[in-house]
């Protein structure tokens, strides 16, 4: 069995809790794309942890990991996560194997992310951790690979190569000898892609991207979302396999959140965005920052369904909106005087007015406004609920 969890609006869905809660059906956990720009926070009711980079697998039940060539890795994000985890489950790195064939964040990545922003026209909103750099300067073929590490010499001349491309003055050989010695921490770990295939292709493997899909750099909100294909698109190229996926989970807020510059129709203002945003903790995991806050947008749901090929939805964070006596949700589009309730692409959603309608508020996920609530969410977008989320532990949430 082979299945995948993506994010259907723009990430913060609350996948890190999903994944966890159904890597126990599975034997390991793949993360095939993203970097540390990701923040996935697993409440396992006596502590919490916060993945960055290590994937999202129930670590209580000793589930594997595997961290893709799909994936960009910060060094030092990575050793505070193994340490993390070792002051809860020592036990745990022994699960964890990385692909030779990531490419790793180099430090001076993070000052040039920054400087890109600032020069663009209208800032883009990264997390300026050197993610998008580090996927330009794969594609560029000139980025540097864990398997480099390998071989010092041919390090430090891919470091003077980028110093040349990028121009900008650095000390090679300063950088390469505290690259190597985190390396050396983590080198027991680290598995050629081929190899890694070989001994999970026979498993039962649930793939963790990040994000969500209206961030995917070819489906999303295009230039405001992220470097690589967070969605379904994406899980063959981050393992490095072509792998069949039986299932696609696709797991949407009761509400709508964002990060970051760009459109966003159903966004709340002032005070409202305030009590939302306060009722549901949405700050980042990763940066702090709080999240625009905002409405269910139907329309964009039917939009990441069609371009994720999802085939189950999860739902979470319904229980904060037992604050409101009525719930509003997008159910179309007004533009340019036509009314329409799916889009093929989102390069207008900013000129867009939404259509509302109201549903009737719930005190409980038990109560017959909740059930209505969710089967009109089910008959507007043709797919059935699969789970729903009661709360932020993992443990926390009822299978329909």
């Amino acid at each position: 069995m082979k299945a995948t969890v993506v994010g259907l609006q723009w990430g913060d869905e609350g996948k890190g809790k999903v994944v966890t809660y159904l890597s126990r059906d599975y034997d390991c956990v793949v993360r095939y794309s993203g970097g540390s720009n990701a923040g996935h926070t697993v409440d396992y009711g006596d502590f919490k942890i916060v993945h960055h980079l290590l994937p999202s697998a129930d670590l209580k039940r000793q589930r594997m990991m595997y961290i893709g060539p799909g994936v960009v890795v910060d060094l030092d994000v990575l050793l505070q996560e193994i340490e993390q985890i070792d002051q809860y489950l020592p036990y745990a790195r022994r699960l964890l194997r990385i692909s030779k064939q990531a490419h790793v964040v180099v430090p001076f990545y993070k000052q040039l992310d920054e400087a890109l922003d600032k020069a663009r026209l209208s800032a883009i909103g990264t997390t300026r951790r050197g993610i998008g750099l580090s996927y330009a300067n794969r594609a560029l073929r000139c980025g540097l690979r864990f398997q480099d590490l390998e071989n010092p010499q041919r390090a430090k001349d891919l470091l003077q190569e980028l110093a040349r491309i990028w121009k900008i003055s650095i000390d090679c050989e300063e950088i390469l000898n505290e690259m190597l010695t985190k390396y050396d921490l983590v080198r027991d770990l680290m598995i050629d892609s081929i190899e890694a295939v070989k001994v999970l292709r026979d498993k039962n493997l649930l793939f963790e991207g990040t994000q969500g899909v209206l961030l995917d750099v070819d489906v999303g909100t295009y230039p405001y979302v992220t470097s690589t294909n967070c969605s379904s698109t994406g899980v063959q190229a981050g393992f490095s396999w072509p792998v069949k996926v039986d299932q696609i989970y696709g797991v949407m807020k009761a509400y709508t959140t964002r990060v970051g510059e760009g459109p966003f129709p159903t966004e709340l203002k002032g005070e409202e965005q305030e009590k939302l945003r306060k009722l549901g903790g949405e700050y980042g995991a990763t940066t702090g920052r709080p999240r625009r806050c905002g409405w269910l947008d139907l329309v964009l749901l039917r939009y990441a369904i069609e371009s994720s090929g999802c085939s189950s939805l999860i739902m979470t964070k319904a229980d904060v909106l037992t604050a409101y006596e009525k719930v509003p949700v997008c159910v179309a589009y007004k533009i340019n005087g036509r009314t329409l309730g799916e889009i093929n692409n989102l390069s207008n959603i900013d000129e867009i007015e939404p259509v509302y309608e109201l549903f009737d508020g719930w005190k409980s996920l038990h109560s017959p406004e909740f059930e209505r609530f969710v089967a009109r969410i089910e008959k507007e977008l043709e797919i059935k609920f699969s789970y729903i989320s009661t709360g932020p532990r993992v443990d926390e949430i009822i299978k329909i």
